[in-house]
């Protein structure tokens, strides 16, 4: 009677103890032992940590782990982390980013997390083939998304970048269009006819004028006055005019 009894107790308490872990909210954070954190967990701490400082959404960004992430064991008891990397890294291309754990503000283990990151970026490339000396309107190119693994510095995203401006050379359909392939239009060609107007003060005058060289928007060029043939320079406001001030 007395070992039924026993069996009942145990049998009892065996029901309760797991009645408590099915109910107890354990932190992703530990395995079923609760001493170790898997390293899958580790990678999605670092993954997160390199979304939020790259705050681009989350289809944007591709992060891809150079080795395998192994599981580390750690005392019992509530364990916190602190990440560490490099405080001029942009996380584009090849990365390590350190992982600290702590238990009570005391350091326990660093695990070295190996990266490859990449982000969507919008690049401007050409619709169609383009000419050298190409002036650029809204039909030669388009938008396009491609994987960035590092920073380009000529990189251009906005179409609103290109447009009037001159390509150097001959650029292939959807070719990038960078800004060191790039150059401010000519507003006007040697030898064009243009309206030239004096200011100074309240008196402006005009006559008409050949100009001597290429100018662009804003620069300063030399114009021939027909009619007295003196040279002068002058500032290119548009294709037709230029404009000299006193």
């Amino acid at each position: 009677m007395k070992q039924s009894n026993r069996r009942t107790f145990r049998y009892g308490l065996c029901l309760l103890f797991a009645v408590i872990l099915l109910t107890t909210d354990v932190s992703p954070v530990f395995g079923s032992s609760g001493r170790t954190i898997e390293g899958e967990t580790i990678r999605g701490i670092v993954a997160g940590h390199i979304k939020k400082i790259l705050a681009v959404p989350d289809e944007s960004v591709r992060i891809e782990f150079s080795s395998a992430v192994p599981d580390i064991a750690v005392p019992e008891g509530a364990i916190t982390w602190r990440i560490y990397h490099n405080r001029n890294e942009d996380f584009l291309g090849y990365t390590t980013v350190s992982v600290r754990f702590y238990r009570d503000n005391i350091f326990l283990k660093e695990e070295a997390v190996r990266t490859k990151v990449e982000v969507l970026k919008d690049v401007v490339v050409a619709s169609r083939y383009l000419p050298r000396n190409t002036v650029i309107g809204y039909d030669d190119v388009k938008v396009v998304k491609k994987w960035r693994d590092r920073a380009y510095p000529n990189q251009v995203s906005d179409i609103t970048g290109v447009i009037g401006k001159t390509v150097n050379g001959r650029v292939k359909a959807n070719y990038e269009i960078g800004r060191n392939i790039l150059r401010q239009s000519v507003a006007v060609q040697r030898g064009a006819l243009v309206r030239i107007v004096f200011n100074s003060g309240p008196l402006t005058v005009s006559t008409i004028g050949e100009t001597e060289e290429n100018g662009d928007l804003g620069s300063m060029i030399r114009v021939k006055n027909i009619r007295s043939n003196k040279v002068i320079y002058a500032r290119v406001e548009s294709d037709s005019l230029v404009r000299v001030d006193y």
